[in-house]
């Protein structure tokens, strides 16, 4: 039996690198379509609206980026994911259960998304370990984009929550360590050993195996209690 701390490496998802990419594509789009008003952008692009409820000063910051041509996109792409990266433990750890879930089923549609779109696994591997094997397909990531742009996702059901102040039920650590390790036997079965592998040279022998993992991964979390299933992505998404 493994331990559920190598598990808790694997699955701490970032996808920082996506969200960063959708607001390049938005900075391409919305030059082309002459959207000008705030406003409109705001109602157009469910990310936007989010930022600027979570974190309205740094969203200008963010705005202004990704929408002058003075800056280069992969300083729009850094300052995302340091946002990101900085605050998605604290916001999930605030938001109610509801808004948290939607954290996994927006990571396990996701990744679905990605195997659907190139079922090897190459372009869902090369999203997750840019530079191991390759850099993503910008025809199917211009694809993804144009097709999840206009989605709602977990940000905006957290935006939405941000001003209930929910007083959460924290389980205790060992109840949801137990949780997880269930998760991870469950799928090592499935999957032999390799469930268990974390060396990206290693995983790009297998793309779609890493993708597939990580998106029943979280198929299984949802599958849980609500309240757990929760406090599962809470546990795995600690604030810095």
């Amino acid at each position: 039996m493994r331990s559920s701390k190598s598990g808790k490496k694997k699955f701490v998802i970032q996808i920082l690198v996506f969200i960063g990419v959708v607001l390049l594509f938005l900075k391409g789009y919305l030059k082309e379509t002459e959207i000008q008003k705030r406003d409109n952008r705001l109602k157009t692009y469910p990310i936007l609206e989010a930022l600027n409820k979570l974190d309205p000063q740094e969203f200008e910051v963010l705005y202004k980026q990704g929408f002058s041509s003075d800056i280069t996109t992969s300083d729009v792409m850094l300052s995302t994911k340091v946002w990101i990266k900085n605050n998605l433990g604290r916001l999930l750890n605030s938001a109610p259960d509801e808004a948290v879930n939607e954290f996994s089923k927006y990571n396990a549609n996701l990744f679905d998304t990605f195997l659907n779109l190139d079922p090897t696994g190459v372009f869902c591997f090369n999203m997750l370990y840019p530079g191991v094997q390759g850099s993503p397909d910008i025809n199917k990531l211009k694809e993804l984009t144009n097709e999840l742009v206009f989605k709602r996702t977990y940000l905006n059901s957290i935006a939405d929550s941000i001003n209930q102040k929910v007083k959460i039920d924290r389980l205790p650590v060992e109840q949801i360590e137990k949780v997880i390790s269930s998760i991870h036997e469950t799928l090592a079965e499935k999957y032999g050993d390799d469930y268990y592998i974390e060396d990206p040279q290693e995983l790009a022998k297998q793309p779609a195996l890493e993708c597939k993992t990580r998106r029943d991964f979280y198929d299984q979390v949802m599958k849980l209690d609500p309240h757990l299933s929760a406090e599962v992505i809470r546990y795995l998404n600690p604030p810095k």
